[in-house]
């Protein structure tokens, strides 16, 4: 049976639909108009990656393991390994395809996301948590299509200093939703991770996501990992 997910890689645990939101405070608007500047600066022209992603879908009984390498140059995308090996004509064409359709993951994303931020919350850690209610359109795209109004985020901070930037983006289903019109969608979670690169600038480290829903009847999903190397 054809793969029923084709979910952004990120990527991670499953939406519980029923979990209560953090109660908002006020957003400081200098602190948020600081992030969003820091962030849209940083664009994926200026970097240079290689993607290593590891992706597991379930669906008509079956489960697949799809383990990828991709390379994007700061110009272009290109397909490095799929399955442990060299990928065909066809499935590079199919990759160009895909990916040409999705965003270049990386902080400068960030930049869009925090300026939809509305209020804020302060997790157990005493750390700031920002309240996206309702991801801004374009953040969070499949090869089919943009999910970002079906979902919240919520933006952690950390501060060494006087420097404070976004250390992770946890981002939620805030209602079911249709993929496709043969494609449900339950709960989808993604998880974002960023650390200081060798410039003192925030990059993309990692990505975590996890999907279910029903296909034709059937149930299945997706969880992917990926992790980034700079170049």
């Amino acid at each position: 049976m054809k793969s029923m997910w084709l979910m952004p890689l990120a990527l991670t645990p499953l939406v519980l639909l029923t979990g209560a939101a953090p109660a908002a405070s006020p957003l400081s608007a200098v602190m948020r108009d600081r992030l969003v500047t820091e962030a849209g600066v940083l664009l994926p022209e200026h970097l240079a990656f290689d993607r290593a992603t590891n992706a597991v879908r379930t669906g008509g009984g079956s489960t697949s393991t799809i383990r990828t390498t991709d390379r994007w140059t700061g110009q272009r995308w290109s397909l490095v390994t799929t399955r442990g090996r060299q990928p065909s004509a066809r499935e590079y064409s199919d990759y160009q395809r895909s990916s040409a359709a999705i965003p270049v993951p990386g902080y400068y994303q960030l930049s869009a996301i925090i300026a939809a931020a509305t209020g804020s919350s302060t997790d157990a850690q005493g750390r700031t948590v920002l309240l996206i209610p309702v991801m801004p359109a374009d953040s969070v795209r499949t090869n089919t299509g943009d999910i970002s109004s079906h979902l919240q985020g919520e933006a952690r901070l950390v501060k060494h200093g006087d420097t404070t930037w976004v250390d992770q983006l946890h981002v939620t289903a805030h209602e079911p939703f249709k993929l496709s019109m043969l494609i449900k969608v339950v709960g989808f979670e993604q998880t974002s991770e960023y650390a200081p690169g060798p410039d003192g600038k925030p990059r993309l480290v990692s990505q975590a996501s996890k999907s279910n829903g029903t296909m034709f009847g059937f149930a299945g999903g997706e969880k992917a990992e990926s992790s980034f190397v700079y170049r």
